[in-house]
């Protein structure tokens, strides 16, 4: 192995160049296979971030060659992941194994883990159930929670929410465990699933308030089951239903003006996310502002504070010019206070019904324009996400030689949007983007390929 070469190409690498440390280690592997092993593994290594897959499955094979390397547990390891990312699972599978069996491997946690990944995406629950059940006892571990929280969910596709309830618990009794906001969420799903809503409840409200954690749409089907399951049934007395506000302002029909009396709860009060239903509220002309229109959306949403105050003068303006006329100045101060609550409600109306600024297409474009480019794209995900989360979810993503958004699920709290890809290399992919609310916007929290296309074609 050339040393020089090898020393030049570990600055690139260090240095985040992938594709020249990739070639100056291949160049450094001089030979044979004897004594370059170092060379092949961090060439693999390489070409795992350039996400070339196919050619680290390559080069790793070509590391572990050298006998005399001493690293072959990790090479394996490293092959497994890259089997994992094509999407030959059951190569990965057996990589992980041979990485288990290897005395150099100093983090069998990992291997574990990695291999009940792949059991899960072959729907070998039970076996993936025992893959982490190892890798969270592993003394060596430092994160369990993680291995704990992924155990649950394999017992949840199993079909025995009361050991993923077990499991989720464990999980957050661990204090390094950064994800307690998802293990709430999916112990609220377990409960869910078997009855227990108030527990359920609890642990939905703790996931969001506590953690700030983002509910799946999975979870926010679970707990509006669990909100619902907990509604005091209303007695009936003499034609009335205990409990009801009775109506105020009648329209022309003689019903509550766009209130479904009854329809709105929320958990004690708090910000837990759950779907409201606004359709039928009336629509709101608020300053022109009609519900679909994103453009007009994004400037209602970034109306300035002198917009604002210009808004105002107009209002005091106008109160002042029924004074010289002689009129009731009450009425024009009216006026300009109903205008203002027309305003306000419309803000709030757009806002649940998953209007924002950015929207969400606007945050889809700019992360797959992003990664197209080879630019950074953690500005477009939820600051909760981890740099490595980001990256791991990423990294399903090819570089996109064009795309288009096909369709965009607007929720209060939560959004997807679906959009078709065609990659760089290989064929085209049906993405679904979740989406949460920062702020009045939305960042990405998650990407799925959805390889049955929902979205009516590419």
């Amino acid at each position: 192995m050339d040393d020089a070469r090898f020393q030049e190409a570990k600055q690139a690498y260090d240095a985040g160049d992938y594709r020249t440390s990739a070639k100056s280690f291949l160049a450094a592997a001089v030979g044979g296979a004897e004594g370059n092993g170092a060379a092949y593994h961090m060439a693999g290594n390489s070409l795992m971030r350039l996400r070339r897959y196919s050619d680290a499955v390559t080069v790793y094979r070509h590391a572990l060659r050298d006998e005399v390397y001493d690293r072959h547990g990790s090479v394996r390891a490293n092959l497994a992941a890259a089997y994992s990312s094509l999407g030959d699972y059951a190569d990965a599978v057996k990589e992980y194994g041979a990485s288990l069996e290897e005395p150099d491997n100093t983090t069998p946690h990992k291997a574990m883990q990695g291999m009940a990944s792949a059991l899960v995406e072959m729907g070998r629950y039970e076996d993936a159930a025992a893959s982490y059940r190892q890798a969270a006892l592993d003394a060596g571990n430092p994160d369990p929670g993680k291995a704990l929280n992924s155990l649950g969910l394999c017992f949840m596709a199993l079909q025995r929410p009361e050991d993923a309830i077990e499991s989720y618990k464990a999980a957050l009794g661990f204090d390094t465990y950064a994800g307690k906001g998802r293990a709430l969420a999916n112990l609220g799903i377990a409960f869910s699933s078997l009855g227990s809503h108030e527990e359920a409840l609890k642990a939905f409200e703790k996931a969001t308030q506590l953690h700030g954690h983002t509910l799946s749409p999975q979870a926010i089907e679970a707990f509006n089951q669990s909100r619902d399951a907990t509604i005091p049934k209303h007695e009936t007395v003499e034609g009335w239903s205990t409990g009801e506000m009775p109506p105020v302002l009648p329209d022309s029909s003689g019903e509550p003006a766009g209130w479904d009396t009854g329809e709105l709860s929320a958990l004690g009060g708090s910000s837990t996310e759950f779907e409201l239903d606004v359709s039928k509220a009336p629509a709101v002309d608020s300053s022109g502002v009609e519900f679909g229109d994103e453009e007009a959306v994004s400037s209602f949403f970034t109306m300035t504070d002198e917009q604002m105050r210009e808004i105002d003068k107009e209002s005091r303006r106008a109160a002042r010019d029924a004074r010289r006329e002689g009129s009731n100045p009450w009425i024009a101060v009216g006026i300009a206070v109903l205008f203002i609550v027309v305003v306000v409600g419309g803000l709030a109306a757009l806002y649940t019904m998953g209007f924002g600024y950015p929207t969400q297409s606007m945050t889809v474009e700019g992360m797959l324009d992003a990664r197209a480019e080879g630019a950074e794209v953690d500005d477009y995900w939820v600051a909760t996400v981890a740099p490595d989360d980001v990256e791991k979810e990423m990294s399903k993503l090819p570089p996109a030689k064009q795309y288009e958004i096909k369709t965009v699920q607007r929720g209060r709290g939560q959004s997807v949007v679906t959009a078709a890809v065609t990659p760089e290399d290989g064929s085209p992919l049906i993405l679904e983007i979740t989406l949460g609310r920062e702020g009045v916007g939305w960042k990405v929290t998650g990407i799925e390929i959805v390889f049955n296309d929902r979205s009516g074609g590419v």
